[in-house]
């Protein structure tokens, strides 16, 4: 089947992965970019199934931080956050991640306080 949208459920990012994160080195830092790499990949690969999207082009994305806590985020920090989870959402559906666009960045509290993200792709 051919899809014209998708629904990605990512768990809450890493604290590491926010950017204003103290990170410290590099190699320190490169376990928890390629563990979001592989959960972005994984977590598209399973939204998708055995069906397929066709992205040609720009395509909308919106992603809906639900937060574990009430601790005010701004939005280049939530978007940040997510930076390696979309390169490996990108990578599952076959394209460059730098045709999701527009993107739209809306927040709320997640009322189970264990935090996820909501990407939707295509909308």
């Amino acid at each position: 089947m051919n899809l014209d949208r998708l629904t990605i459920i990512l768990p809450w990012p890493d604290p590491m992965l926010f950017p204003n994160a103290r990170r410290g080195s590099f190699r320190k830092f490169q376990p928890f970019i390629e563990a979001a790499r592989d959960i972005g990949y994984y977590a598209a690969k399973e939204a998708l199934g055995r069906n397929e999207i066709q992205i040609s082009g720009r395509t909308p994305v919106s992603l809906l931080f639900a937060m574990p806590h009430k601790r005010n985020r701004d939005w280049d920090g939530m978007a940040g956050s997510i930076k390696h989870h979309m390169d490996g959402t990108g990578k599952a559906l076959g394209v460059d991640d730098k045709v999701f666009r527009p993107v739209v960045i809306d927040d709320c509290l997640d009322a189970q306080k264990q935090g996820f993200v909501k990407v939707e792709i295509g909308i």
